[in-house]
């Protein structure tokens, strides 16, 4: 049995339930804590760093990667995402290349506003973020629709220009959540069902047949103080 915490073994062998296989593997992980998060604010594509905290995070999130071999690293652009990729590629010696297509989906108006003032001001649009994402568009925001296009197409792309690598992928929670709905064949409806803690590791493989298979959701275990392995 293979250790959840003990990426270097499953890669090694390239095992999935017992069965070798030609894959490609993704650590798909989000960037550390912003103090807009710490304050239930709607970061969006606002520019906002890390905070004391999510610098924090964003190193031990790298430690916990260190002895991947990562063949390449792919980030959003913007700076919390931008200084998470920095701490994990200061392990592997290898550039990190910024896809402007993993950004955050743009809130418009709402960029900055806590989501409980948006449940309250905006009751019926937040019930349709929610429950019916295609339709959702905040006020001079981006379409929900647009944006699920672009991220799929992405990580669709990064994962054809690399088989049989191991990528790792620094992007954001609602950009996570919509990857693994797809990868999974789920509902979009569901998108917010899908926990992305900051500094989480997913773990996405992609198989030669083209199959994507999701192997691991929302691990944060690196950022427990007295973690035994």
């Amino acid at each position: 049995m293979i250790c959840p915490y003990d990426f270097v073994t499953l890669l090694r062998h390239n095992f999935v339930c017992g069965e070798r296989v030609m894959a490609t593997w993704i650590y798909l992980v989000r960037h550390g804590q912003t103090v807009w998060n710490e304050e239930g604010k709607l970061c969006g594509s606002s520019d906002v760093p890390l905070s004391e905290k999510g610098n924090q995070q964003a190193q031990k999130l790298a430690e916990r990667l260190k002895n991947v071999k990562i063949s390449a690293i792919y980030s959003s652009p913007l700076e919390r995402a931008k200084q998470t990729a920095q701490a994990i590629a200061s392990f592997h010696q290898i550039p990190v290349y910024f896809e402007p297509d993993l950004r955050e989906i743009d809130y418009g108006d709402w960029e900055g506003m806590r989501v409980s003032e948006a449940i309250e001001k905006f009751t019926e649009l937040e019930n349709l973020r929610r429950n019916e994402p295609m339709k959702f568009v905040a006020p001079k925001g981006e379409p929900m629709k647009i944006f699920t296009e672009r991220v799929i197409a992405t990580v669709q792309k990064i994962a054809s220009n690399h088989f049989n690598e191991t990528l790792c992928v620094v992007a954001h929670q609602t950009v996570n959540r919509f990857i693994i709905c797809w990868a999974l064949d789920m509902d979009f409806r569901f998108w917010h069902r899908l926990r992305q803690d900051p500094a989480c590791v997913n773990l996405l493989q992609v198989r030669e047949d083209g199959l994507w298979r999701v192997c691991l959701i929302n691990d944060t275990c690196h950022l427990q103080q007295n973690l035994h392995r």
